[in-house]
């Protein structure tokens, strides 16, 4: 009795629904991992937003138009309120565990893409940075830790924090609107090393109106980096 009482108490419970967890995994039960707002098939190769219904190609009308800095943006999911709560427990909430059910995710999406399309792995990864003092206030770099996961699962080079920099502490994103956020980029990234590797993914853990990773493109193709690709957790679904 005392066995299952102590069982009991140290249980998991799932993050989203709070039952009790039964699976290896420790974060969502089975039911609430399946019912994750992931992306539908049918989105633009380079921006990962929905495709119009009549459209075939891979990529949306607006990136055949204007093609984003980068290749190729992958996604797990679209930033419904269940991913936003989640993200916001890893990054605000000190819950820097949540960072081994994020790249569980992403490397399920990563596998299922260089499956299902024969998607070229990169030669790098790279993590975009936090400002020093936002990273010594919050303890980690969110997605310096799920960059870690993925280098290691996919035995995939990781480029050191230190040669990728935020050179200013910029005011937080999610207020600003789409304008403000373009102001608020401009010219906040540094490589302070050689980078070699010529294909590398940067890792985020939400795209919106992606103007961070404009810039971190804007400053690694600058430095010499021929192809970017884009690994996140989420995309928002209005761009």
């Amino acid at each position: 009795m005392i066995r299952k009482f102590s069982m009991a108490l140290l249980q998991p419970r799932c993050y989203l629904c709070d039952m009790p967890i039964d699976n290896l995994q420790p974060f969502l039960c089975l039911l609430c991992q399946q019912e994750l707002p992931y992306l539908p098939l049918s989105h633009c190769l380079s921006c990962a937003l929905p495709k119009g219904k009549n459209q075939q190609h891979e990529k949306c009308n607006e990136c055949q138009q204007q093609s984003p800095p980068w290749q190729q943006l992958i996604s797990c999911m679209s930033y419904t309120l269940e991913c936003q709560y989640l993200i916001k427990q890893y990054k605000f909430s000190q819950q820097p565990q949540l960072h081994l059910l994020f790249s569980s995710l992403l490397l399920q999406t990563i596998s299922n893409k260089v499956i299902q399309t024969n998607y070229h792995l990169p030669h790098a990864l790279i993590a975009i940075p936090l400002h020093k003092k936002r990273q010594s206030k919050r303890g980690y770099n969110q997605a310096q830790l799920i960059a870690k996961d993925l280098a290691i699962q996919l035995q995939i080079p990781l480029i050191a924090e230190k040669t990728f920099i935020r050179t200013r502490n910029t005011k937080a994103q999610a207020q600003q609107t789409a304008a403000e956020r373009r102001d608020n980029m401009h010219n906040v990234f540094q490589v302070t090393k050689s980078i070699t590797t010529k294909h590398i993914a940067i890792i985020d853990d939400v795209v919106t109106t992606s103007e961070t990773i404009k810039a971190a493109c804007q400053t690694l193709l600058t430095a010499g980096i021929e192809r970017i690709d884009i690994w996140c957790i989420a995309r928002t679904l209005a761009d």
